[in-house]
């Protein structure tokens, strides 16, 4: 049972809170019926905000910790909280991939091989729901990834499309760069571009490997780009690709409406619909917007999200709902697009 389940009060603590998707989560979690009290920790403390060393002393009264802190911290960090009952959501990507990725993608050995086997992956509404509720670490997903798999998904399960095709050319927001300032992400660089970075390179791939391949059982090496907009926060993904003889734009429609129809926090829609390619519809909000045509043999589907919610904290607060089997948009209903 759950500390604190009865009355579902909860207690959390926000390690990473000055970061882009700290402050957000604090955001969220301030308006969030079940939450009564929340703790904030970073690297700097003031008079609101505590440091990190200083974590271990309040965890004794905590029901769940969110680790909104690059990757390396994160898995020093996640065994400490475990060890007294506590619940883990990870934003970063520390307790995502195999231990031996780590290393090639992130540029740091993981400290704690057993706990990668602990983990799970909360891709909502993906993630088993038992699962959730019995694991006390999970590892919230990445942007790029995030809005990847959620178009790719149901595709692979339907057997759609043909694996050695696929194509994904994404492109985010700055704030997906976190907020430790880079030459790259500077104003003067990034106004009136569109950047590709880390081209095929990126750490969210491994991420979207493993994960199709969990979910659906097929294996797939894309072409990945990830670029820069000129814009604070939003993904539009572009997913192309080769659809299997005789498949056709109902077929890709019926596979999102079985996995998606129930779940209130996606828009799905064929013929390219403006509104769901319009990052200013989906910024703001803990949705994701997928549109789609289908040319011939050819997919075209699009998949849009807010980095800063789906991509990490809006995906965080969902994951908590999960862990104590609330509706899955508890506390993200009020959200509203900036148009």
């Amino acid at each position: 049972m759950h500390k604190h389940e009865n009355s579902q009060k909860l207690k959390i603590a926000v390690v990473g809170a000055t970061g882009y998707s700290g402050l957000e989560l604090f955001r969220l979690l301030k308006k969030h019926p079940l939450v009564q009290q929340i703790h904030l920790f970073a690297t700097k403390a003031d008079k609101e905000i505590k440091a990190i060393s200083e974590l271990g002393q309040f965890l004794e009264n905590l029901d769940v910790v969110f680790l909104a802190t690059p990757a390396e911290i994160s898995a020093e960090l996640a065994p400490m909280i475990i060890s007294k009952s506590v619940h883990v959501i990870d934003l970063s990507g520390g307790h995502r991939l195999n231990n031996d990725e780590y290393e090639q993608w992130y540029k740091f050995n993981h400290p704690e091989i057993q706990i990668l086997e602990k983990s799970i992956y909360g891709l909502v509404p993906w993630i088993n729901k038992q699962e959730i509720q019995e694991s006390q670490l999970i590892a919230n997903p990445g942007c790029y990834a995030t809005a990847t798999l959620m178009g790719l998904l149901p595709l692979l399960s339907h057997n759609l499309i043909e694996n050695d095709s696929i194509v994904i050319d994404a492109k985010s927001g700055t704030t997906g760069a976190g907020k430790k300032g880079h030459e790259s992400q500077i104003f003067s660089e990034v106004d009136g571009e569109c950047l590709p970075y880390k081209v095929g390179e990126h750490q969210h791939l491994p991420e979207i490997k493993k994960y199709v391949e969990l979910y659906t059982g097929h294996k797939i090496d894309p072409f990945f780009t990830t670029h820069l907009l000129p814009v604070r926060r939003g993904i539009i993904a572009g997913i192309y690709g080769k659809l299997k003889k005789g498949i056709t734009e109902s077929d890709v429609e019926i596979a999102m409406t079985e996995f998606y129809q129930n779940y209130p926090l996606v828009k799905f829609k064929s013929g390219m619909d403006k509104d769901l390619v319009t990052l200013k519809k989906v910024v703001g909000t803990a949705e994701v917007h997928i549109t789609y045509k289908v040319l011939g043999n050819k997919l075209y589907l699009f998949s849009c999200l807010d980095n800063l919610l789906k991509g990490a904290a809006s995906q965080a607060v969902e994951n908590l709902n999960l862990i104590y089997n609330n509706p899955i948009d508890l506390g993200l209903t009020h959200l509203e697009a900036i148009v």
